[in-house]
């Protein structure tokens, strides 16, 4: 599959990369730990000021090769960056620098076709989907970009999260009340969890490993959620009781936003919303994840991004400059977003600062 030509881009300093690299994984680290002068206050977010356009999505152009991604990873290994796809069901590799490298995956129901592609992850030597409309995982060979093999499961799955290159986590469902945890080639390492907690609300339940050998099970509209080890016992509770003023402060302006606007439904009813909705969370060096955190139907947008321990508990606040976000990607030198509306495209964002950095 081809697309088009890729453009030019601005051109980073390498020097400039070398101290970005640094800076983030020192910042990023620290936020995971408490000491003189981190972690960050919880007060008001530290914002992540933009550094450069990777590229953007010109919405009138029939031959781009962005399509609307809806999440985006970063392999270390390569320094490449891949976006899900959804409306495609493929997915999308390109270099930090926006160049075009190809495409993983198409829409349908055959080998190596895709009907829901629902998540993924990049591997070493290869690219794993989670495709919720056929009930398999998809692996693709990283250099040629073919199907090596499928896994098909006799129930619908609602989540992934790979562990290692050899083994990764499923959660299947709607019935589901187990996560089950699988090596590569399709044989069951066991199965564990807590069925009253994953069977209740388990529409929005959502899989995640956060690093250090958790497993971050997480209802994103509630929200709260539950770290597991790997043998199947229950680590921590999450329920960022560290930022119930935050989520105070979004309900509050939700409340006024609808009543100014008179907001209702087709039945006259007043439209509801201001939960706080959690997710994609990255995990961190030093004993730490991230993830994003935004109130629902709130036009200020204020979408962050929250630093967590493996305890559980929020240590730092960061948002966006600028950009309206959907999703994100994080190095050791950089954050990358993918902006919405008129900003439409992926842009890198520099690293987390202390407050009173001028």
């Amino acid at each position: 599959m081809t697309g088009a030509p890729p453009k030019s881009r601005q051109a980073f300093p390498r020097e400039r990369r070398r101290r970005l690299r640094l800076v983030l994984a020192v910042g990023l680290t620290a936020c995971s730990a408490p000491g003189p002068g981190t972690p960050p206050s919880l007060d008001r977010p530290i914002t992540l000021e933009r550094v450069r356009t990777i590229v953007r999505q010109d919405a009138t152009d029939a031959t781009t090769w962005l399509h609307r991604p809806t999440k985006l990873r970063y392999d270390a290994v390569s320094g490449h960056l891949f976006g899900l796809e959804w409306a495609d069901d493929r997915i999308v590799e390109f270099t930090a620098d926006g160049e075009f490298v190809g495409y993983f995956g198409r829409g349908g129901e055959g080998p190596g076709e895709i009907g829901n592609l629902w998540d993924f992850a990049v591997g070493t030597g290869h690219v794993v989907v989670l495709d919720t409309g056929n009930g398999k995982l998809v692996f693709f060979d990283r250099d040629t970009r073919a199907m090596r093999r499928e896994i098909r499961f006799d129930r619908r799955l609602r989540g992934m999260a790979p562990i290692s290159d050899t083994l990764l986590v499923v959660m299947p469902g709607p019935d589901g009340t187990l996560l089950e945890l699988l090596h590569i080639d399709g044989r069951s390492r066991g199965s564990f969890g807590d069925a009253s907690y994953l069977e209740t609300g388990n529409v929005g339940l959502s899989l995640s490993h956060v690093g250090g050998g958790l497993l971050l099970v997480r209802k994103p509209a509630i929200p709260e959620g539950r770290l597991y080890r790997l043998d199947g016992s229950l680590h921590a509770e999450v329920t960022f009781a560290e930022l119930e003023h935050v989520r105070a402060e979004w309900q509050r302006e939700f409340t006024e936003t609808m009543e100014r606007s008179r907001l209702v439904d087709a039945g006259g009813r007043r439209i509801s919303g201001g939960k706080l909705w959690v997710g994609e969370p990255r995990p961190l060096e030093g004993g730490a994840f991230l993830l994003t955190a935004t109130p629902e139907n709130l036009d200020t947008n204020p979408w962050e991004l929250w630093v967590l321990d493996h305890d559980g508990r929020v240590r730092g606040r960061y948002a966006f400059a600028e950009t309206w976000v959907r999703g994100y990607a994080v190095s050791r030198s950089a954050v990358y977003a993918l902006g919405l509306g008129d900003e439409y495209g992926v842009y890198e964002y520099g690293p987390p600062r202390p407050p009173d950095t001028p």
